[in-house]
Parts: structure tokens; C-alpha cells; sequence
């Protein structure tokens, strides 16, 4: 019997239960931390997943405006060139008829 008699092994042995109770708290806090944190972790990468998603939607919007804007501006150039080339047309034949005149 190694603690016959010894105070110090009768108090170990009677406290022995309330230390494992003690250890298991402090491993439950532990794990309890670290689900917190990982939790905290998930919180954040969510929140910069969506302000990421808001921005992108928000960049995607002004780019169909932009889109929209220059569509309207190459059909009002086109539309521009079609009556300078109708003029040049008309010109060229103004031309010719002076030209032929002359001959």
C-alpha cells in the first residue's frame, strides 16, 4: 500500500475526482474556443464573400450602362457616316457632271 498512512496521497485520491471534472471543463472550454473561433472565421469569410458579391454586381451594372451607352453612341456614329458617305456620293457625282460638261 504505497499511501498508507500518507496525507498528502489522501488528498491527491480525494481530490481526484474534482480534477477530472476540472480537466474536462477545460478541455470543453478549449474545444468550445475553438468552435467560437471558427465560427468568427466563417462569420467573416461570409461577410467578405457577399460585400465581394455586391461590389461585382454593382461593378457589372455600371458595365452594361457603359455597354448600353457606347451601343447607342457606335449606332449614332454609324448612322453619321452613312450620311457623310451619302454626301461624298453626292459630291462625287456633282463632279462628274461638271467634268463631263467641260469635255
Amino acid at each position: 500500500m504505497t499511501g498508507y498512512g500518507n496525507p498528502a496521497y489522501s488528498a491527491a485520491l480525494g481530490n481526484a475526482a474534482g480534477m477530472m471534472v476540472i480537466a474536462a471543463g477545460a478541455v470543453g472550454l478549449a474545444t468550445g474556443l475553438g468552435d467560437a473561433a471558427a465560427a468568427a472565421r466563417e462569420a467573416r469569410y461570409n461577410r467578405a464573400y457577399g460585400d465581394a458579391l455586391l461590389a461585382a454586381s454593382a461593378h457589372a451594372d455600371e458595365m452594361e450602362d457603359l455597354a448600353r451607352t457606347a451601343v447607342l453612341m457606335v449606332a449614332e456614329l454609324e448612322a453619321e457616316v452613312a450620311s457623310l458617305r451619302a454626301a461624298c456620293r453626292q459630291r462625287e457625282e456633282v463632279i462628274d457632271v461638271l467634268k463631263a460638261r467641260r469635255n
